[in-house]
């Protein structure tokens, strides 16, 4: 959750979905990041985790802190499908694998896999070439950023993993 608040951050002040002061600085993304955490907070002495993700109150800050408590809304998807219908896969091992991610997904669909050297035409013919100039990318993270957001991220990643049944979902956290 942390590098794709990073990640989106960038993203958005780079494509002007928000307004950002620019240059983007590792200080400003701690600032907003404190701003979000902050308002985040604020909403749950009166609402609980769920009404605070959803409020669109927290949805106006390019930090899109609410997006990264993935436990809210896979409860919810929980509550409307059988957790054997759903497949859960990060993002992760779907770019450091793309076949094998993909011949998951058809297993946990029940439907013949792809030869593997159609899927590797087809994904060298389609790659995703999203890439940022360096004038808009944070050249890194400040150290009382990440720790804020470890903490901030603990319980509902700890929700996440008992949910999901495997210690992955920590990603680097632990």
């Amino acid at each position: 959750p942390i590098s794709r608040m990073q990640s989106a951050y960038q993203f958005f002040c780079a494509f002007h979905v928000y307004q950002c002061d620019r240059p983007v600085t590792p200080e400003k993304f701690h600032n907003l990041v404190a701003q979000a955490v902050q308002i985040f907070r604020d909403c749950r002495k009166t609402n609980t985790d769920r009404g605070c993700v959803y409020s669109t109150e927290s949805h106006q800050l390019a930090t899109h802190l609410y997006a990264s408590i993935y436990s809210v809304y896979i409860a919810d998807w929980l509550k409307a499908f059988p957790r054997e219908q759903i497949h859960f896969m990060m993002f992760e091992e779907h770019i450091s694998d793309e076949i094998s991610s993909i011949n998951s997904i058809c297993d946990f669909l029940g439907v013949s896999r792809f030869p593997v050297e159609y899927m590797r035409t087809y994904l060298e013919q389609h790659k995703v070439r999203n890439s940022l100039k360096d004038s808009a990318r944070i050249p890194y993270m400040l150290p009382e950023t990440t720790q804020l957001l470890r903490e901030f991220f603990k319980p509902f990643l700890d929700d996440l993993v008992e949910m999901l049944g495997d210690k992955k979902w920590y990603w680097d956290l632990n």
